[in-house]
Formats: C-alpha cells, sequence, structure tokens
C-alpha cells in the first residue's frame, strides 16, 4: 500500500496496510503500540484526519489527547502537545540529538509545545517514550 492510500478517507486502512507503508519501521510503531497497552492500558483509534493528515493512531488517557502516531513512508511521526510545566521538564530532559532538535524548534504556544517528531530509530522512539510518560505522569496502577 502506498502513503497515499492513508490519506483516502473512503476505506480505513488495515494493520497490514499501515505495516506495509512503514516498512522497517513497523517494528518501532508496534513496540509503541505495546508500550501504550502495558504503561497506561491504552489502546489507540484509528481516525482520519482529513485528506492533509490522513489516518492516525490517536490514544487519550481521561479523555484527553496524549499522543496521535501518523504512520509515513518508512517512518511514523508521533505527536505530542507538551503545556508549560512538561515542556519545561522535558528540556532538562537528555533526549537524542534528533529530538532535541525537534523540541528546540518547537515553540510554546499558549495551547502548548506542538511536537511532530519523525520516529526512525530506537533512540527516537525511546525519547518519544519518556516525553510520553513525562506528559502522561505515572504508570498505572
Amino acid at each position: 500500500m502506498a502513503v497515499g492510500a492513508l490519506l483516502d478517507g473512503r476505506r480505513k486502512p488495515s494493520a497490514k496496510d499501515i505495516a506495509d507503508v512503514l516498512g522497517r519501521a513497523a517494528s518501532l510503531y508496534d513496540d509503541l503500540m505495546k508500550f501504550m497497552d502495558f504503561e497506561y492500558s491504552l489502546i489507540g483509534a484509528l481516525e482520519y484526519g482529513g485528506q492533509k493528515y490522513g489516518w492516525a493512531m490517536e490514544f487519550r488517557k481521561g479523555g484527553k489527547p496524549l499522543a496521535t502516531l501518523f504512520p509515513a513512508d518508512k517512518k511514523f511521526v508521533a505527536q505530542i502537545v507538551l503545556g508549560r510545566d512538561a515542556s519545561a521538564e522535558a528540556a532538562k530532559l537528555n533526549l537524542g540529538n534528533h529530538v532535541r532538535e525537534v523540541f528546540d524548534h518547537a515553540r510554546q504556544l499558549f495551547d502548548g509545545r506542538w511536537l511532530f517528531i519523525p520516529v526512525t530509530s530506537k533512540r527516537d522512539l525511546e525519547d518519544v517514550k519518556r516525553l510520553i510518560r513525562l506528559k502522561a505522569g505515572t504508570k498505572k496502577k
């Protein structure tokens, strides 16, 4: 399946369709899906975000957005919006160069710091997990 097919709102992609688009990054995507289930008992909802963004896996905790994953060609983009306090804490984290660059270039807006992190490596994945933990708080009981 081509990436463009994930932009078509008339047909919800299957897990295989998404894995085909992700290619080598499918294992990173699966790892993050398992992390969300294990850490927070969250199963994402595949939602259509319009022709510009296409299909994305959305995770909510307590009714509030926690993270959104946008499958792309041989990667996925993790969207995490950090409030002012979480951004201040994230600034202190020892993030990899790639995620640090995304963080440093995202401005703090009144509604949060919008991070769009292309995940292409294990380091990117671990940094995304750290940011999600920071935003979500402690592990489920």
